[in-house]
């Protein structure tokens, strides 16, 4: 399971890394689906096969793409929490009702919070 973060702020759950492949891949490149692992963690787009344009950037041939995650995030691109803290809906699926649910479900495989105190 992943989730795709939608230019305007609507989540969407995927059922995989393959599903992810189903958006245009210009619109993967220029950040407007923008993947989480179910853990949180960034899922890098990964080009097999380039976009191909011509003049004014218009596309001539979409390409291809897979996703693999990344611990170093783009600068383009939110942490998992900042991203869920700004949506501002969810699209219907068979995992969550809600997103405060993905939010549990995330924080409960990101483990416990440590705080350390000075002094």
């Amino acid at each position: 399971m992943i989730f795709a973060f939608v230019e305007g702020g609507t989540v969407e759950v995927l059922d995989g890394p393959g599903a992810a492949t189903k958006y245009e891949p210009i619109d993967v490149e220029s950040f407007v689906f923008v993947f989480y692992d179910e853990d949180g963690t960034w899922l890098k787009p990964r080009f097999i096969k380039p976009n191909r344009r011509r003049f004014f950037g218009f596309v001539l041939e979409q390409g291809s793409f897979e996703v693999e995650r990344s611990a170093d995030l783009d600068p383009a691109i939110d942490p998992f929490s900042v991203a869920l803290s700004e949506a501002v809906g969810l699209e219907p699926n068979k995992y969550f009702s809600s997103l405060e649910a993905i939010r549990q479900h995330v924080a409960s495989l990101q483990g416990p919070v440590t705080r350390s105190h000075d002094g």
